[in-house]
């Protein structure tokens, strides 16, 4: 099911997501969600334990920019204990690790 939008192509935008490098294998969607929930409302969360991704669906572009943002300046995103890699997701194309802001581990 997808959530009722006025503009059917806003739930396809891909400035609306981000995606999320480096993830341990066991990471749930509520795992993903912590770290990244004080950047904007997420509606939705696609994991591929198998690839080690996931991809975040903000309900803004601005959220989704507020998380690139912190990245690039340093802040840092934990997953399961674990240093994740954040990146703008581009239409058409699978995001590698070398696209991502690497970001140090919480000490």
């Amino acid at each position: 099911n997808q959530p009722m939008n006025a503009n059917p192509q806003e739930t396809k935008n891909p400035k609306r997501k981000v995606n999320v490098v480096n993830l341990p294998s066991n990471a749930t969607a509520n795992d993903i969600k912590s770290p990244f929930m004080f950047c904007g409302a997420i509606v939705n969360i696609d994991v591929h334990s198998q690839k080690n991704i996931a991809f975040i669906e903000f309900s803004n572009e601005q959220s989704a920019a507020t998380v690139l943002a912190a990245a690039k300046s340093g802040v840092k995103f934990t997953v399961l204990g674990q240093t994740v890699a954040v990146c703008e997701c581009f239409p058409g194309k699978e995001n590698k690790p070398s696209d991502a802001h690497v970001l140090s581990s919480v000490v």
